[in-house]
């Protein structure tokens, strides 16, 4: 549900929502790749973000509503100010953070946010991942990645172009093939594309849409956050992020295999 006016969310919220929007212009977010719509909602003290899911697809929400709660104080991230149910949706509303996305803070200055990302995710993956309850193994990932193939509800559609026209089934047997045979541990985002990365005046402010954070290696966040660069910004930023980051030479077979588990999601 994509809500584009007033009169739309005054319809169509549940009462506990609609408390905190009650006299905001509300207008939608279209940036970013879900199953759930977003809509932003601007009133005089404050911007609220709104994530609305169909129930049946809602996994991404109660992912994302667990981990803000325990992200807080360990990474830069919205606070939750309501959750509900009703039987068709489930809705998320969190405070915004302050700035542009990384996709638009890049046209304006892309060396900033190339450099702001790779410090940002170079601070977050020496955080210690102890005590973290979501576990984004590599055995668990792929575990899912099986599930959902057989679910059927992989959006072979939106596969990247190089593997455009294949099945999931084809591509969790490449899965299986490429597994790395080492894996770090760390706390990572889980999907720091620039959409997903805000920057004030050039400078990092925070990560949105959290839903897959959790303990994996780096290179979950290394992989996806390239891809992002070399598509938005281009190809030529992306050994400058990995410089920035302190990995001149990444490990493009581990690269590879994160952008490939990243289709099964």
């Amino acid at each position: 549900m994509t809500l584009k006016s007033n009169e739309d969310w005054r319809l169509a919220l549940p009462p506990v929502i609609r408390t905190f929007v009650e006299g905001s212009e509300c207008e939608p977010v279209d940036i970013g790749k879900s199953n759930a719509s977003v809509s932003r909602f601007i009133s005089p003290s404050r911007t609220l973000f709104l994530k609305t899911c169909p129930i049946d697809q809602c996994e991404e929400v109660d992912a994302e509503v667990e981990r803000l709660s325990w992200l807080k104080g360990r990474m830069p991230v919205p606070d939750v100010v309501a959750f509900a149910n009703d039987e068709r949706y489930q809705y998320l509303l969190v405070t915004s953070l302050p700035g542009q996305n990384g996709v638009e803070a890049g046209r304006e200055d892309p060396r900033a946010v190339v450099l702001g990302l790779a410090r940002a995710l170079k601070l977050l993956h020496a955080r210690s991942p102890d005590g973290c309850p979501f576990e984004q193994s590599i055995a668990t990932q792929v575990a899912k990645a099986r599930e959902r193939v057989r679910a059927g509800v992989v959006d072979e559609k939106d596969f990247d172009e190089e593997r455009s026209g294949r099945t999931a089934e084809q591509l969790l047997v490449e899965l299986e093939a490429w597994r790395p045979s080492d894996e770090a541990h760390a706390l990572t985002h889980g999907d720091p594309c620039l959409p997903n990365v805000l920057f004030d005046r050039g400078t990092f402010v925070g990560f949105v849409d959290c839903g897959r954070a959790g303990m994996a290696d780096p290179y979950q966040d290394l992989a996806l956050a390239a891809r992002s660069i070399a598509s938005n910004l281009g190809l030529n930023w992306v050994p400058v992020f990995f410089e920035e980051y302190g990995l001149p030479m990444p490990d493009e077979r581990k690269l590879a295999f994160y952008r490939l588990l990243d289709e099964f999601f």
